[in-house]
């Protein structure tokens, strides 16, 4: 088993924690609101709230570097990335069709926390990465697929969509049989990777053009690259425990277990983690962890 100490982040908190994520240029955003929204009969998420205040800290290379002003608004946002290096997009999750007039899930802020934009990308949202060229990729779950909130023909029908910085499509994932995409991975403006369900595929698109590996894991939410190495989640119910796969061709070929510790080794326990490149997040309710992989530590 191959053991892998995070660092954590020095966060002075100032809402409840809702997301972290990797952006570009190696930037480690958080998301946090004044309070969580109540789920919908204690099920559902809702799309939108009441008006609530929402924040944002941007680090790099784990020190601060900008505390973005509280920002107001009634979309229950679950996703951040920076669009560019003076704008901020903030995504939620579910978005209602409301017969032909879509709620606007998408906000552009600056970094003064004023609204710039908004646009819609669509309902039943797992993931959004933004590259450098302020593409931005989105992931679907399966009601975003298939359809709910009174969407007939859903914007993420195919499972995974790539948007321009205004929301207009650029490509969707038509030849693929997606019914959730389970994870995605913005190596950069040029290499994207993503692993979906139902086939359990990892797919590389360079320039667009696909690359498919089988990957022997069945639910992973999170992976990680580190060429020649793919660090990957354990899949259903398996969250605290990766395999570590090699590329051989069109296959991956485990080579090793890993487990993700605090600074004094201990196991870090039911986390979420981001991964971007070989970049990773860890986050719970006991703090903020990450590090870079490098293919030493993959051995």
């Amino acid at each position: 088993m191959i053991k892998v100490a995070l660092t954590p982040i020095e966060h002075q908190s100032r809402g409840e924690l809702v997301a972290c994520s990797w952006s570009t240029a190696e930037r480690l955003i958080v998301l946090e609101a004044e309070s969580i929204p109540e789920r919908i009969n204690g099920q559902f998420v809702p799309s939108q709230t009441d008006k609530r205040s929402w924040f944002i800290s941007i680090y790099q290379h784990g020190e601060l570097v900008l505390s973005v002003p509280s920002i107001e608004s009634k979309t229950n946002f679950h996703y951040v990335q920076m669009l560019d290096d003076q704008h901020i997009l903030l995504v939620g999750a579910r978005c209602h069709y409301n017969h032909g007039d879509p709620e606007k899930n998408a906000e552009v802020y600056n970094l003064d926390g004023q609204r710039v934009r908004r646009f819609t990308l669509g309902d039943g949202i797992e993931d959004i990465n933004v590259t450098a060229d302020s593409a931005i990729w989105v992931s679907y779950f399966d009601e975003g697929v298939f359809g709910n909130y009174g969407w007939g023909q859903p914007l993420g029908q195919y499972g995974l969509v790539k948007f321009d910085q205004e929301g207009n499509i650029l490509w969707q994932a038509e030849q693929f049989d997606i019914c959730d995409c389970y994870a995605v991975n913005a190596e950069s403006e040029h290499s994207f990777w993503f692993y979906y369900y139902s086939d359990f595929h990892l797919v590389h698109l360079n320039k667009l053009q696909a690359t498919s590996y089988r990957a022997p894991v069945q639910g992973s939410h999170a992976f990680a690259l580190c060429h020649p190495y793919l660090v990957m989640g354990g899949g259903y119910g398996k969250n605290d425990n990766f395999h570590v796969f090699k590329f051989n061709a069109s296959s991956l070929k485990e080579t090793a277990k890993l487990s993700f510790t605090d600074s004094d080794g201990k196991s870090l326990k039911q986390c979420v983690y981001n991964m971007r490149g070989n970049r990773v997040i860890a986050f719970n309710q006991s703090g903020i962890y990450y590090t870079i992989l490098t293919p030493d530590l993959c051995q």
